[in-house]
């Protein structure tokens, strides 16, 4: 059983299939840079601040809904057709709507377009599955999912404060969880047959190459 982490969906499956099969497969995972710690202080602020409010407050174009559950952990049972994969991770927010189903929130702070907004969309389809499909507790019906992407676009001075001034912007994805069962076989059929060869645009790879080469040059290393 492979262990998935739905947000290694929008990158590190896109930009390297071998880094992706070392995590997975062998557990060998990249140094990890981390966010800045000034965002995951506004990210946890962010979050902290939203809690208990409609999601129509958030932004207009949202239903009605009390958000309630933040960063929730969750693992999902084997993922079909070839159910040698299963969902582990943790999810931004969840709202309840009237009709008792989930709104499924990620919140980013980014500059958003359309193709950077859709790399996060098999993101949101695992935690989907993993909320519709978990390995233990009550199943949750997901209804709505997208992303409400936060770029700071004004910055003030009133008195001794800082303000940065922003509007959320809300992206729904499309749920198509069909193209999501594909996507995990592709996945699958990856870690089910030998090591793809090193990504020669990966930056990672040429790292490991070089040490692999000890008689390489200082300039040939990428860092």
């Amino acid at each position: 059983m492979y262990k998935l982490s739905p947000s290694d969906f929008g990158y590190l499956w896109n930009d390297c299939k071998h880094c992706f099969y070392q995590k997975i497969k062998h557990g060998i995972t990249l140094p990890s840079i981390g966010m800045p710690g000034v965002f995951s202080k506004m990210n946890s602020l962010l979050q902290g601040a939203i809690m208990g409010m409609n999601l129509k407050d958030v932004n207009s174009e949202l239903p009605s809904g009390i958000i309630e559950v933040k960063e929730g952990f969750l693992r999902s049972k084997p993922i079909p057709p070839k159910k040698d994969c299963f969902i582990s991770g943790r999810f931004d927010i969840i709202s309840k709507l009237k009709d008792g189903s989930i709104a499924l929130i990620d919140f980013k702070i980014t500059d958003p377009t359309e193709e950077r907004i859709q790399k996060y969309s098999n993101q949101l389809h695992g935690y989907k599955f993993a909320l519709e499909n978990p390995a233990y507790g009550e199943s949750k019906k997901v209804t709505k999912m997208g992303i409400i992407a936060v770029n700071p676009e004004e910055i003030s001075f009133p008195g001794e404060k800082v303000i940065f001034n922003a509007v959320p912007k809300w992206f729904e994805i499309s749920q198509d969880m069909d193209s999501f069962s594909n996507f995990i076989s592709e996945i699958s059929d990856l870690l089910n047959a030998p090591a793809p060869k090193e990504n020669p645009d990966c930056n990672w790879c040429k790292y490991r190459l070089c040490f692999a080469k000890p008689n390489e040059e200082q300039e040939k290393i990428p860092f």
